[in-house]
């Protein structure tokens, strides 16, 4: 099939996503010096044009990938000058070139010149998560390509625990699958050995399945730090920190800050402000802030004397 000039990635798989452009980068025959990536949140549209527009070096491809590109969101506003050479580049892009426009996890603002012209000129591919049945049989194709049977039930096991999120779900498998070698058979036995000592005793992974309102994960991962002896008082102010703080970095994205701006201001790390950022992006805006006053509202009764912190929390918790 004949690749396209320019392509556009939306969706929520960001596993699914970057094997699409590896797979894209694959075919084109561009060598690494004919190959170069622009995270928006670093630099500008800008320099990614100018490259994109400029022939490749002794070769007959180059690409171009663009991540993060918050200019077509309502987070950032390109300068008349960046938009008119982005626009205009849509309009004419070089032959030679492949221009990759990753938006994971992205909301257009679809009322931006460059929204309707990008969706217009390229390539676009929305890539959603698999569901159970794609995702179950993802999960044994890649134990026969690595010589190990995996069983019906363990593979239930693991989905319960690893969930659906492919980049998750491939770090866990990978562990399964080095954990019982070539030829081996991964039982629900060791999935629950393996997968849950490495997701479950990571408190945080509480706070992400509730972000993503997944229930069913986030019950079980409470039940299972309960299990192992985590303080419920300490899993609740985890919480509730979590959540502000997801919530404080949406609202400072809209405001037009940017991923280091909220890490100076909110005085965390680097690496801490790229995952809440992540996270701030993906959320349900108008239930983060129902989940957030929730979470306030018990936090008041508990402190008042109105419901003891376990209650009131697994109420929370099965109200998802």
């Amino acid at each position: 099939m004949e690749l396209a000039n320019i392509y556009l990635f939306t969706g929520t798989e960001s596993f699914l996503i970057s094997n699409k452009i590896r797979r894209i980068v694959g075919e084109s025959g561009a060598d690494e010096f004919n190959i170069s990536s622009y995270d928006e949140e670093e630099t500008s549209i800008g320099e990614a044009v100018r490259d994109a527009a400029t022939p490749p070096f002794m070769s007959e491809k180059k690409v171009v990938i663009v991540k993060n590109p918050l200019f077509l969101t309502s987070e950032k506003n390109l300068d008349p000058s960046e938009a008119s050479a982005f626009l205009n580049y849509l309009e004419n892009p070089l032959p030679s070139t492949i221009l990759i426009i990753n938006a994971c996890n992205l909301k257009f603002d679809e009322r931006k010149e460059v929204v309707k012209k990008l969706k217009k000129v390229a390539h676009l591919e929305d890539v959603r998560p698999l569901s159970e049945i794609e995702i179950t049989g993802w999960v044994k194709r890649q134990c026969t390509l690595n010589n190990v049977t995996i069983k019906d039930d363990a593979v239930k096991t693991f989905l319960s625990l690893a969930g659906t999120n492919l980049l998750n779900a491939k770090n866990e498998l990978d562990k399964l699958i080095h954990y019982v070698g070539p030829s081996g058979t991964i039982t629900a036995d060791v999935v629950r050995k393996v997968v849950v000592k490495e997701i479950y005793n990571d408190v945080y992974a509480l706070t992400n399945a509730i972000l993503a309102q997944d229930k069913e994960k986030t019950i079980n991962i409470y039940n299972e730090l309960v299990a192992s002896g985590k303080d419920i008082n300490y899993l609740f102010n985890l919480v509730a920190r979590s959540l502000r703080e997801t919530l404080l970095a949406r609202i400072m994205l809209e405001s037009g800050y940017t991923q280091a701006d909220i890490a100076e201001r909110m005085g965390i790390s680097s690496g801490r402000a790229y995952y809440l950022v992540k996270n701030a992006r993906g959320i349900d805006f108008e239930k983060i802030k129902i989940n957030v006053k929730k979470l306030g509202d018990l936090d008041y009764k508990i402190k008042s004397g109105q419901i003891d912190i376990k209650s009131g929390f697994e109420f929370f918790l099965f109200g998802l």
